[in-house]
């Protein structure tokens, strides 16, 4: 008998239990569960348990940015992914718990795989992963590199034949909205990211750049910490648009105009947003880029940041999942 329910608060030992991973990688896993509670990115209505013959054998929940009605991630998902049965186990939980979040799920759901496993999800058994997202109808949306950031800072020195002119910040209160969804316009024409040409394409220009300032205004900032970038002749370089995600502080997005590239802005706004959050009281910075985006990657480098990880960002469609 297959059984797929929500767990009770007396079940979370058992949900936290399976896999049968080491206490650490459980501890791990229940600090993060805990966080995500106590901040409103996940419920414990939204977790919930595959049940063969009495026993589990899944587990996933659902998460949310903050304040969000409608879960957008799958997080936590396990299954026994070296066994023959994983797919139509993992088909059968899909499809139970998307009937039981009738009306709390978003129009597309999203699952990230990062390698090497690390905390909090502790994604073991990549490759099989991979092989029941792509049986169960999920597609790679995009695929980037992750790098991180440790206080203290590192100073970054401009070489002499890219310095500039003192840059002169504008902050969001200074410019307005309009102002800011132009410049992400602009420097989304030539981007190398997958993703947001893709949007751009689908959407449109404008109506891409409003919803990912939407999408970013989502997450924990200071107005203040949203910058406009100028030269000393007031002609628009970039932004920067840092913020604080439930579980780390991240760059947000942040770029320079096509005609402005090449010049070494990029590492003046990339230090300029790290010390932002620097002053807000973080010492831990994440931020992804694309694989094919090489000049910010090398930009990451240089001011101290290292690479940890790769993600395979996947996504499921609404239509798919009928």
């Amino acid at each position: 008998m297959i059984t797929v329910r929500r767990i009770p608060s007396e079940d979370l030992p058992a949900f936290l239990a399976f896999p049968d991973h080491p206490a650490s990688v459980r501890n791990d896993i229940a600090a993060y569960l805990d966080k995500m509670f106590t901040q409103g990115a996940m419920r414990q209505d939204w977790c919930f348990v595959l049940e063969v013959q009495g026993k589990i054998a899944g587990r996933l929940a659902f998460w949310t940015l903050p304040g969000s009605k409608q879960a957008t991630d799958l997080v936590l998902w396990e299954l026994p992914w070296k066994e023959t049965e994983c797919v139509s186990l993992g088909s059968h939980f899909l499809r139970e718990v998307f009937t039981l979040m009738a009306g709390n799920l978003s129009e597309k759901i999203g699952y990230v795989l990062d390698s090497p496993s690390s905390p909090p999800h502790w994604q073991m058994d990549p490759q099989e992963r991979r092989n029941v997202l792509e049986a169960l109808g999920f597609r790679i949306s995009r695929e980037t590199n992750r790098f991180e950031w440790h206080a203290p800072i590192e100073t970054t020195a401009i070489p002499p034949n890219e310095a500039h002119d003192p840059i002169v910040y504008r902050s969001l209160p200074e410019v307005g909205e309009a102002a800011f969804v132009d410049a992400i316009m602009h420097v989304s024409q030539f981007t190398h990211d997958q993703q947001i040409t893709e949007e751009r394409l689908e959407k449109g220009p404008l109506a891409q750049a409003q919803e990912m300032f939407q999408d970013l205004q989502q997450m924990k900032y200071e107005p203040e910490w949203w910058q406009l970038a100028y030269t000393a002749k007031n002609e628009l370089i970039g932004f920067l648009m840092p913020t604080v995600s439930p579980t780390f502080a991240t760059i947000g997005y942040i770029g320079v105009l096509p005609k402005q590239r090449g010049h070494g802005y990029i590492d003046q706004l990339l230090k300029q947003a790290t010390d932002v959050l620097v002053q807000a009281g973080e010492t831990y910075i994440r931020a992804d880029t694309d694989i094919k985006n090489t000049p910010m990657a090398k930009a990451f480098l240089r001011a101290g940041y290292q690479q940890f990880a790769s993600r395979q960002e996947f996504s499921l469609n609404h239509g798919l999942r009928r």
